[in-house]
C-alpha cells in the first residue's frame, strides 16, 4: 500500500471521499469536502418538492442555479442549523437527516485535524474550483459532457450514456462531474443512467489533473449528406469526446478505403462496375483452382476492397469517382500472359455449330453453365469442356420459350434417351421451328 492509501485509511469512508480530503487539504477546503462527505452517508436531506409553494420558497433562500448541486445542500443545512424543525419543514428539509450529518461533519472533522489537514475556512466559503478539483480526483469516473443545452442526455467516459437529473441545479455546464450514477428503469425495460450530485468542471481543470488523459485524433468518415469523405479532429479525455471539428481530408490511402467501404456497401455505386466485371472476377477464381500451375493470385475479399480503393485514389467525394473506368484497374491484377490465359481457358462465350457465340455463367465451386435453345445444340453431339478439357459444361437446354427442359453435362445421352420424348410434345407447340 502507497503512504497516499495509508492516509486515506485514516477516514471511515469510501474512498472516493477520502481521496477528496486528501486534496481538499491542498486546495483549501476541507469542511466543504468533509461536510459532502458527510451528506453522502445519509438519507437525502432534501425531499421532493410537492408543492409550487415549497419550490418558490426553495428557490428563493437556496437558490436555483449553481456550480454544483453540493453547494445547494450546504446552504439547505446551514438554513436547518439556524431556523430549526418547524423552519425547515416547510423548504423540504429533513431536519432530523441534517442533526445526522452534523454529528458525522463533526466527526470527519476531528479526524482532519488529528491527521493533520487545515480545517478552514468555513464551511459556506463556496469555491466552486476547489470543489470542481476535488470531485474529478474522487470522481473522475464521472465525468459527463452535456450532448447538448436543450437537454439533459450526457456522454460519460467508459462509453456510457446518461442524464442529469431534473431537479439538478447543475444547468448550464457543457462538463459535469456525478457524485451519484445510478441506473433506473426506462420505457420498453431500457435501463437509463441518471446522474445526480453534479458539479461544474472546466477543460482546464481536467488537463491541471490527468495531463497524461488527453489525446488527439483524426480520421475520415463519409458523410451521406454531402456523399464525401469528412476529416474530424476530436479532443478525447480517456475515451470521451470533448470537442470535434471538420475539415476537408488530404487525398490518400485513408480517405480512398473510406470511399471503397461505401462502393462495396452499395451506398455509391460505380456504373462501370459491370455483372461482365464481377464474372470476370469470378473466372480469374475459378481459373485459379482449376489451372493451380498458372499461378493466378485470387480475388477475394480483401482484394477486390483494394482494387476498389485503387479505382477511388485520390478522390474525395462520390462525385469524382462516379464515372472512373473500372476495366483497366481490375485487370491490371493479372499480367498480360495471365489475361490472355483467362480469356483462353475461361472464355467469357463459347462458339456453337450454327455460329452462335454463347455466353457461360461462372459460379465458384461449381461448372461453368450454358443456356442454349435446342436449335443452337445441333451438331454438339458430345459434352461441352473448356479449360483444356479439364471442366465440363453444365447445359441448361431451352424450348422455344427460353424455359428449360434439361440440365445435362451430357449432350450424347440426351439426344439418343431425352429429346426424341420431348421432340413430338414441342414439336406441336412450335411447328414454325425447326425439329431434327
Amino acid at each position: 500500500m502507497t503512504p497516499l492509501g495509508r492516509r486515506m485509511l485514516s477516514f471511515p469512508v469510501h474512498p472516493r471521499y477520502s481521496r477528496m480530503l486528501l486534496i481538499a487539504n491542498e486546495l483549501n477546503c476541507v469542511p466543504t469536502v468533509a461536510l459532502i462527505a458527510a451528506f453522502t452517508q445519509e438519507r437525502h436531506l432534501l425531499r421532493r418538492v410537492d408543492s409550487n409553494q415549497m419550490e418558490h420558497d426553495r428557490e428563493l433562500l437556496l437558490g436555483n442555479e449553481a456550480e454544483s448541486d453540493f453547494f445547494v445542500l450546504i446552504r439547505a443545512w446551514l438554513y436547518a442549523q439556524d431556523n430549526g424543525p418547524d423552519q425547515t419543514r416547510r423548504l423540504g428539509i429533513r431536519y432530523a437527516v441534517s442533526q445526522q450529518v452534523s454529528h458525522l461533519y463533526r466527526q470527519f472533522m476531528d479526524i482532519a485535524a488529528a491527521e493533520g489537514l487545515e480545517t478552514g475556512p468555513r464551511v459556506d466559503n463556496f469555491n466552486a474550483e476547489a470543489l470542481g478539483k476535488c470531485m474529478l480526483v474522487g470522481f473522475s469516473d464521472h465525468l459527463a459532457k452535456r450532448i447538448d443545452a436543450g437537454t439533459l442526455r450526457c456522454d460519460l467516459v467508459h462509453a456510457r450514456h446518461g442524464a442529469l437529473a431534473r431537479d439538478s441545479v447543475v444547468q448550464k455546464s457543457p462538463l459535469v462531474v456525478a457524485g451519484e450514477i445510478r441506473e433506473i428503469q426506462g420505457r420498453d425495460d431500457q435501463l437509463l443512467v441518471l446522474l445526480s450530485q453534479a458539479t461544474a468542471v472546466r477543460e482546464e481543470w481536467l488537463r491541471e489533473l490527468f495531463p497524461d488523459d488527453f489525446q488527439e485524433t483524426e480520421t475520415n468518415f463519409f458523410d451521406p449528406a454531402l456523399r464525401r469523405v469528412v476529416a474530424r479532429r476530436d479532443l478525447v479525455f480517456r475515451d470521451l469526446t470533448l470537442h470535434s471539428s471538420r475539415s476537408e481530408p488530404v487525398p490518400g490511402a485513408a480517405v480512398s478505403r473510406v470511399l471503397a467501404e461505401e462502393v462495396l456497401a452499395g451506398r455509391c455505386p460505380l456504373p462501370n462496375w459491370t455483372h461482365d466485371v464481377e464474372q470476370w472476377i469470378v473466372r480469374v477464381n475459378c481459373l485459379a483452382e482449376w489451372m493451380p500451375e498458372l499461378h493466378l493470385a485470387r480475388i477475394g475479399p480483401e482484394d477486390r476492397r483494394d482494387l476498389v480503393a485503387q479505382i477511388c485514389d485520390g478522390a474525395v467525394g462520390y462525385r469524382e469517382i462516379k464515372d472512373r473506368p473500372v476495366w483497366p484497374t481490375v485487370k491490371g491484377w493479372l499480367s498480360d500472359s495471365q489475361q490472355r490465359a483467362v480469356e483462353r481457358f475461361a472464355p467469357e462465350r463459347i462458339a456453337l455449330p450454327r455460329g452462335r457465340r454463347a455466353k457461360l455463367q461462372y459460379t465458384e465451386q461449381q461448372p461453368p453453365v450454358l443456356s442454349a435453345r435446342i436449335q443452337d445444340l445441333y451438331g454438339v453431339e458430345d459434352s461441352l469442356k473448356i479449360c483444356s478439357g479439364r471442366v465440363t459444361v453444365l447445359i441448361h437446354v431451352l424450348a422455344p420459350n427460353h424455359r428449360p427442359v434439361q440440365i445435362t453435362q451430357d449432350l450424347t445421352n440426351f439426344w439418343k434417351a431425352t429429346y426424341p420424348t420431348i421432340k413430338q410434345e414441342l414439336r406441336r407447340k412450335y411447328p414454325k421451328h425447326e425439329w431434327r
